[in-house]
This record gives C-alpha cells, structure tokens and sequence, in this order.
C-alpha cells in the first residue's frame, strides 16, 4: 500500500512539473550501468618533455650546422695570409693533430643523429645526448692534448704540472681546514663526561 501511495505523489508531482519522464535517466546525473570513461593516461616517467625534447633537438641541428662554420685559423706557407678552415674543409686535410681527418665526419653524424632521436621522442634521448657529448669532449680533448704536445716545450709542461698541483693541494687544503672546523665545533657542543651522567638521588 505504501509503494502505491508513493507512485501516485511521483505521478502526480510529474503533471505539475510539466509531465517529465521519470523513466528517463537525469543527464546531468552519471549513469551507473554505463561504463565509466576511460582513465587518462598518465605519464609514467619514462617520456622525454617536449620542451626538453626540442632543445636536445636543436643542439643536435646546432652540431650539424657548426660543421660548416670556420673551426680552425690556420696560416699558409706562402706569406702571411691565414685561412680559416671548417669542419668540412679539415676533411681534405691530411691529418688534424695526428688523427685521421675523416674523424671530423663524426660530428655531423652524430649531431643528426641526436636531431633525429629528440624529436621522434625516443625514451633513452636523455643518454643519447649526454652519449654524444661525452664523446665529442674526448675527442676535442684528445686534439687538444696533441696539440699542446706538438707545439710547447718543457718549460710549459713544468708551468702546467705545478699549476695543476697548486689547484689539488689548495682544494685539499679547503677541505682539511673546513673538517677541523666541524670537528672543532662538535666538540665545544658535546657535553663533559661528568654531566653527563645522571645524578644520584
């Protein structure tokens, strides 16, 4: 009897309202036999940003244009005049400071190479670039190295040695200083051995 009485007051408060369908599911309502919407995606850590992703690319494009940009000033043996070579020009060289001078073709590979893996997002971009990087300060020091070699005496490698020991000692000397501070400072906070045991009732 008291479900009768309730569908009459829901039919007649249907006729006030306007006759709505009270069958009909409330659309601003969720339907709970519809499925719910697929979750979104979340990034799992693994994706490269684009932003990060962009600039990676760009210093890839950067590698590959610098290519064809002056690396080197170098003087001819006919007079005073100096050219200034480029990447590309140092390939018809015989040599660049005793290494094959079709190593310089490394630079551009890779340079493309790292272009070409940042903006197709590839997920390991991030060792890819510093890869790359690690490889192309090696070599330019290796050329450095050789260089130096070729072109200075010993007084300079004396020079070179001692300025490098002055750096390690005075770093070591920092740091020997800075613990003995700490030490220092810890042991004036430490309470005597007599205060701290507790006192006798």
């Amino acid at each position: 009897m008291a479900d009768k009485t309730l569908k009459d007051d829901e039919l007649g408060l249907a006729s006030k309202t306007g006759g709505a369908d009270l069958t009909k599911p409330d659309a601003t309502k969720p339907d709970a036999t519809k499925p719910d919407a697929a979750p979104k995606k979340k990034p799992d850590g693994n994706e490269v940003p684009i932003a990060f992703r962009a600039l990676i690319g760009v210093t890839g494009l950067a590698m590959l244009v610098g290519f064809f940009f002056p690396w080197v000033q170098r003087q001819l043996e006919e007079g005073d005049e100096t050219v200034l070579l480029s990447g590309l020009s140092l390939l018809q060289q015989e040599s660049l400071a005793g290494t094959p001078s079709i190593a310089v073709i490394v630079v551009p590979v890779l340079g493309t190479a790292l272009a070409a893996i940042a903006f197709t997002g590839f997920r390991y971009t991030a060792y890819v670039a510093i890869g790359v990087s690690v490889l192309l300060f090696g070599y330019a020091a290796y050329v450095l190295f050789q260089l130096f070699v070729q072109h200075t005496g010993l007084g300079l490698w004396i020079t070179t040695a001692a300025a490098f020991l002055s750096l390690l000692l005075g770093a070591g000397t920092l740091f020997w200083m800075r613990r003995a501070a700490e030490k220092a400072k810890a042991g004036k906070h430490e309470p005597a051995a007599d205060d701290a045991r507790p006192a006798k009732l």
